[in-house]
């Protein structure tokens, strides 16, 4: 029984640490994807602010900063797409390790309920057999006691 105890209290550590590895894998997904966010805020306000400009009247040469700039913001965009994906994919990955371990860790578990529901219909077996045995005795001793008292 020590042993399995051992082995759950291994489990469980080990549950624990990946549970841990996929919070922090899901906060870093949620942080890239909130810059990604930002970055196609930051597009839109910046094509907005291009239209409007373009509208009063802007230079070729506005325009094509303004063109050059939105396209660089478009590199990022799309940069910082690949680092979402590539994030999500690790988060997904460390949910299913973890996930693995807590069955490992239940599995370990509910054999340690099973040993501890065995033993005590062990001790229970074994018990009843000594109220056996002393009733035995009591019904002897009293038949004894019976003939010898006649």
């Amino acid at each position: 029984m020590a042993k399995l105890a051992l082995l759950y209290k291994l489990e469980s550590d080990k549950e624990e640490k990946l549970r841990a590895d996929f919070l922090g894998a899901q906060q870093h997904w949620q942080s890239h994807q909130q810059k990604l966010n930002g970055l196609n805020q930051f597009r839109q306000e910046y094509f907005a602010q291009l239209t409007q400009k373009a509208q009063a009247g802007l230079s070729s040469a506005g325009f094509s900063h303004y063109q050059n700039f939105i396209s660089k913001i478009d590199q990022a965009i799309e940069q910082q797409t690949q680092v979402v994906e590539t994030a999500h994919r690790v988060t997904e990955q460390r949910q299913s390790q973890w996930r693995q371990q807590r069955v490992r860790t239940e599995a370990v578990a509910k054999l340690i309920e099973k040993e501890k529901l065995k033993h005590q219909a062990k001790l229970a077996k074994a018990e009843q057999k000594m109220l056996d045995e002393f009733a035995t005795n009591q019904f002897y001793a009293r038949r004894r006691s019976g003939e010898t008292g006649m």
